[in-house]
């Protein structure tokens, strides 16, 4: 099924996703929320079980988003240590994962039957997402398989990408390295249930002012192209890959 406009979140056996922006997800399951690359909220959202982080750019990553949604309980994953001294305050509850390794989390936070994270790769030929800087994660819970992509091209290792429930895909960044296209085609060839495009600015965002330090700014506005999912709609049309995209939660402020 094709969703032909935003809706404020989509479900699938249990599982609820909402897009905050750019890359922020909130998945909730079972009692259990997760967020990834938590750089834009919502009006007061609520505390987070796990926090991804694929990598260390600014509009991936920010310790006093990272903050607000932390507790005592909230457990961090992250792809390279380093990235997660300059993503939080401190260390505490952190693992990280590699390409390729699987870690467990089981207990309270993981929910009753705990969560399985695996590093995947991520990267692009060109631009600032170099093979080894960042990463994807596999999650399996609640009996699903979600693929949160992180900032990457279409990349060969994306074939050993099976059994998919859920995929969390990158469509577009600001120098044209993430092809909206190359992304479609890779997600039809893993024949995900679900498709949710994020990383992208929405169409009718407010337009950026350029201020001093544009390269670490931390204004959302500046952090991806704008760019429409609805035109992709088409291409899933009888795949059986339901296609959702979801309205932004959070808001751009001038």
């Amino acid at each position: 099924m094709i969703k032909d406009c935003p809706k404020d979140s989509t479900e699938l056996n249990g599982i609820k996703y909402e897009w905050l922006g750019q890359s922020t997800m909130r998945i909730t399951a079972r009692g259990v929320t997760i967020y990834t690359d938590p750089v834009m909220l919502d009006e007061n959202p609520p505390k987070a079980d796990l926090i991804f982080i694929t990598h260390h750019h600014v509009d991936h990553c920010l310790p006093e988003f990272v903050e607000r949604l932390r507790e005592e309980r909230t457990k961090l994953v992250a792809f390279h240590p380093a990235y997660v001294q300059h993503c939080a305050h401190d260390i505490k509850g952190v693992r990280t994962v590699n390409i390729g390794q699987t870690i467990e989390l089981s207990g309270q936070t993981a929910g009753p039957a705990g969560v399985r994270i695996t590093g995947v790769e991520a990267y692009t030929k060109r631009g600032f997402h170099s093979r080894g800087e960042g990463c994807g994660f596999l999650i399996e819970m609640a009996g699903q398989r979600i693929w949160f992509s992180g900032d990457t091209a279409r990349t060969p290792e994306m074939e050993g990408l099976k059994d998919i429930d859920a995929a969390i895909v990158s469509i577009c960044d600001n120098i044209g390295a993430i092809n909206p296209m190359d992304i479609v085609e890779a997600v039809k060839e893993i024949k995900p249930r679900l498709f949710i495009p994020v990383h992208y600015t929405p169409p009718g965002a407010l337009d950026p002012v350029v201020k001093e330090g544009l390269i670490a700014t931390k204004d959302p506005r500046f952090f991806t192209k704008k760019t429409d999912p609805l035109k992709l709609a088409p291409h899933f049309e009888g795949t059986g890959i339901d296609y959702a995209v979801l309205k932004m939660l959070s808001s751009y402020t001038p």
